[in-house]
């Protein structure tokens, strides 16, 4: 199979990695990235780091990236794509379950197909999503700036429109999205699960509404875009200058 599966986590979920690992390799010896969230103020556990690398070394193929302070859905799905050596790669939230080889044998074909144009959705979520790294490339990968969690896919989306790019969505057996309620707890909230700061970001910066405007993507309204998709990986000194906002 010619693609990576990438997995974002971090210390509080570390049970969900456990059996979704486990789950994977009954099915697939393809190269896992385990993308691993850092804690506040960099304070990062060494208990839970000697547990991931024990775990890692239950299975082969399977490499571990820690991130010592927490950093932006962007930032890990972002990681994930740079540090695969394939084109392709299959991202994961880690609180899902997958009970059957479909997933992987169904993105294997998708890939394969004259369906994908370089960004496709699973069973209507970005909780599992096929990215091209040649085409996020063109795009600026997901904006980095949004630094806590929520709105980087209606962002990808809107600027995938422009460029006529369409994400795709597949349905696809076996694989459940169990959406754990564990979150990171000093995030300031915004609406339900999503960081305060990405929707301020994204409604306030990046984007302003504009009724006339064609491009909708996956907004609640047509938007015009203000901030150039310029830099988008990496954006430390972005990070730097505003991790305290969080």
């Amino acid at each position: 199979m010619k693609f990576t599966i990438g997995i974002t986590t971090f210390s509080k979920r570390f049970g969900f990695i456990v059996k979704l690992i486990s789950q994977i390799r009954q099915y697939t010896d393809n190269k896992i990235i385990l993308i691993i969230n850092g804690e506040k103020d960099g304070n990062f556990s060494e208990e839970y780091r000697v547990d991931v690398l024990n775990l890692c070394l239950l299975y082969q193929n399977v490499f571990p990236i820690f991130f010592t302070e927490t950093r932006g859905l962007s930032k890990l799905w972002n990681t994930g794509l740079v540090a695969s050596d394939t084109d392709n790669i299959l991202m994961l939230n880690d609180d899902i379950e997958i009970h059957s080889s479909d997933i992987f044998e169904v993105t294997q074909a998708h890939i394969e197909s004259k369906m994908f144009s370089g960004l496709t959705k699973i069973n209507g979520s970005f909780s599992h999503f096929i990215a091209n790294k040649v085409i996020m490339d063109q795009v600026g990968y997901f904006d980095e700036r949004l630094l806590g969690f929520g709105e980087e896919d209606g962002d990808i989306s809107f600027r995938l429109l422009k460029r006529n790019i369409r994400i795709n969505d597949i349905g696809i057996s076996g694989v459940e999205n169990i959406i754990s309620p564990i979150r990171h707890e000093h995030i300031k909230p915004g609406i339900g699960k999503y960081s305060n700061f990405n929707r301020e970001y994204i409604y306030g910066k990046k984007y302003k509404p504009n009724i006339s405007s064609p491009y909708k993507g996956m907004f609640d309204t047509p938007m015009d875009q203000l901030l150039e998709d310029i830099n988008q990986y990496p954006y430390e000194k972005f990070f730097r200058e505003n991790k305290d906002k969080l």
